[in-house]
């Protein structure tokens, strides 16, 4: 859920756990139009989830929120532990490559503003259909129901 503490809970278990790496949703979505669309799953997985988990070298293009495109390349070294994060990591699609889904409880309000507090004022109009497109991805997903771990993301 957006605004939640997921960055902040990856941030974390990447220092807590030797030997790790951390991937961002944010990363792979196309813009703010279709953030959960097949072509995101298919970029997420052949370009992160199937190279790592086949212990080949992982790049991909990271999009660029303030041009609206994919430009800079990332590189992901192998290592023990993968952390995927933000909306969508857990969706059906990427199931089979997860260890572990862990959900964060979040008033969505507290979430939303968090967001605002975060990004800026800029970027609530497009929050406000981006968390639309959260809810009915989560609703088809069961997202919450597939977590092996609940956490509550509430101050």
């Amino acid at each position: 859920m957006a605004g939640s503490g997921k960055t902040t809970l990856a941030t974390q278990l990447f220092h807590d756990l030797n030997d790790s790496q951390v991937a961002h949703m944010d990363d792979f979505y196309d813009g703010w139009s279709d953030p959960f669309s097949a072509k995101m799953t298919a970029r997420v997985t052949s370009q992160l989830l199937m190279p790592f988990a086949q212990g080949l070298p992982v790049n991909y293009q990271i999009f660029n929120w303030h041009l609206n495109r994919f430009d800079i390349k990332k590189q992901i070294g192998q290592s023990k532990y993968l952390i995927l994060e933000g909306v969508g990591s857990s969706q059906r699609g990427f199931r089979n490559y997860l260890e572990k889904i862990i959900w964060i409880h979040c008033d969505p309000q507290i979430g939303f503003e968090r967001v605002i507090v975060r990004d800026g004022e800029g970027v609530r109009h497009q929050m406000d259909k981006f968390l639309i497109d959260q809810n009915n991805h989560f609703a088809a997903e069961l997202s919450e129901n597939a977590a092996d771990y609940t956490l509550n993301g509430a101050p």
